[in-house]
């Protein structure tokens, strides 16, 4: 699986709640916090010793930074389009992405997919040709589109992934990146489309199933939702992200409340976040004192000052909201 994509889908899952875009955290930090970000790892992997390197175009200078209970920070930069590379402790490359920055207030979640142990595009296809032999021409078109990706031409990069995959029906990858393509330029139905598409040709694989939960998730879809996250639990496969997706089903339909927050506990061990996914649809339906609560269970395991300092403002936010309604009663 392509590793240039993965962070979108985590991303459009956790940003109404993390206000470090909007609000401007303390004076203290704010020069810490003007580009931070998160690495958020799949299972029990250790971030710990891991490095990002940051590059844009010239003059903007490269900058590298090592990753700290799952947190780093970068010098602010300008607003453009960066290249983000996550390697490990040997220096074997891990994920790259490209993603649009403001030049202000800027937060990154970069999410490594499940098969860290082969990052590169070479190993990929080998893998997926095991059991589909993907055409020359549609490989070339493919590696074209990430190209385009990498130097932030967004629509080039959609027609050479949609090129690749009309001339090959059955291509994951191209498929999956046309999903987090339309989904980064706000088309969610068709970003739906295709990510539905490519589980529908790999049904089961963790990553094809964590994109199109994630998408069903911000669209609202909860029922579909749920149905996907129990086959995909029914197979013990993205056991973590699926339990979160589960959980955050059956808060969006109002129902099965012990059921979901059973899985939202068992989810949060290896992926807090779900705590995070879960209060935005809490507030959505009308409990906003139970999305606190989820919110301050997950400050006791994040650790970046940025984060902690964006979430107690939300918290104030929504205690003080809290205390005018009683006011006003």
């Amino acid at each position: 699986m392509n590793q240039v994509i993965f962070g979108f889908f985590l991303y459009i899952c956790a940003v109404e709640l993390i206000p470090a875009q909007t609000q401007l955290p303390p004076d203290n930090l704010h020069g810490r916090c003007e580009l931070w970000g998160q690495v958020i790892t799949p299972g029990l992997i250790e971030t710990d010793g891991m490095e990002i390197e940051l590059t844009g175009k010239s003059p903007v200078p490269r900058q590298r930074t090592r990753v700290v209970n799952t947190g780093f920070d970068f010098d602010s930069v300008p607003a453009g389009v960066y290249l983000f590379r996550v390697f490990d402790r040997s220096g074997q490359l891990l994920l790259q992405r490209t993603e649009s920055l403001t030049g202000s207030d800027d937060h990154v979640l970069l999410r490594l997919p499940y098969s860290v142990s082969e990052p590169s595009l070479s190993n990929t296809v080998a893998f997926a040709e095991l059991s589909h032999k993907i055409p020359r021409n549609a490989l070339d078109a493919f590696r074209l589109g990430l190209k385009a990706v990498r130097s932030g031409e967004l629509q080039t990069s959609i027609d050479y992934f949609q090129k690749a995959a009309t001339i090959d029906p059955r291509f994951v990858e191209a498929e999956i990146n046309l999903a987090a393509q339309y989904g980064t330029i706000g088309r969610f139905e068709e970003a739906l489309e295709h990510a539905q598409r490519a589980f529908d040709i790999r049904p089961g694989d963790p990553e094809t199933g964590h994109a199109l939960g994630t998408l069903l998730i911000f669209t609202k879809q909860y029922a579909r939702a749920e149905a996907l996250a129990r086959f995909m639990l029914a197979r013990e496969q993205a056991v973590a992200e699926m339990n979160a997706v589960l959980a955050v089903s059956l808060i969006g339909q109002g129902r099965s409340f012990d059921e979901a927050f059973a899985h939202l506990e068992h989810a949060s061990e290896k992926y807090p976040l779900a705590r995070l996914q879960a209060a935005n649809v809490l507030v959505e339906i009308g409990l906003p004192t139970v999305a606190v609560a989820q919110v301050k269970t997950y400050l006791r395991s994040c650790t970046h000052e940025c984060e902690r300092a964006a979430l107690a403002r939300w918290i104030g936010k929504m205690e003080r909201l809290k205390s005018a309604l009683a006011d006003a009663h």
